[in-house]
């Protein structure tokens, strides 16, 4: 009598871990499965493509997503005596071409002081007007230096940009100065060139 209870015993701890084993196959092969205690997070990929200048088609904008990034640092109004600000090894330059065929479109380069395109720089960019504030993403220059964002329609008004430095560690330190962009209520295609000192 005992040896065929030891025998059911056993018996049930083969068929459970023949269970676990297949379980954790399962989790292991598709890790967003409901049996899964500890899914990893999601995390939506956006890939960076540079529309044709004469290209006309309204395209979708992209949905922010999310990322580590850091919140952009707040403007600091006007002191009453100057301080210095910090000099950043990137200077920007802003261009608005009016008449352009897509009206939400700021977009950009990345430059060294050859004049060769940097990849990988992150660029953070977010809407100042009350509209748009939930508005912020974060491109990276693809490997000629280009980036470009397409706004939410109606987009119009002053946005934000920032070179970051590309970082594994994901802390991204600031490049260059806030560049403040203002988008006219007429049709135009702005430009923000960030060139190494």
């Amino acid at each position: 009598m005992k040896a065929r209870v030891l025998n059911g015993l056993a018996l049930v701890l083969v068929v459970a871990t023949g269970l676990l084993g297949v379980l954790y196959a399962v989790i292991a092969v598709e890790p967003m499965v409901p049996l899964n205690p500890f899914p990893p997070p999601a995390v939506t990929a956006t890939s960076v493509s540079w529309p044709e200048p004469e290209a006309s088609e309204e395209t979708a904008a992209p949905s922010p997503t999310p990322s580590p990034f850091p919140t952009p640092t707040p403007l600091r109004p006007s002191p009453l005596t100057p301080t210095p600000e910090p000099t950043y090894p990137f200077t920007a330059t802003v261009e608005v071409r009016p008449g352009a065929t897509d009206c939400r479109v700021i977009a950009g380069a990345v430059i060294d002081r050859r004049g060769q395109g940097m990849e990988g720089y992150p660029v953070h960019l977010w809407a100042a007007e009350a509209g748009f504030s939930s508005y912020e993403t974060v491109l990276f220059s693809d490997e000629a230096g280009r980036w470009q964002a397409l706004l939410p329609a109606g987009g119009r008004g002053v946005w934000y940009v920032q070179l970051h430095a590309p970082d594994s560690r994901q802390v991204y330190p600031p490049l260059s100065s806030i560049v403040a962009v203002v988008l006219p209520d007429m049709c135009s295609r702005v430009t923000v060139e960030f060139r190494e000192r």
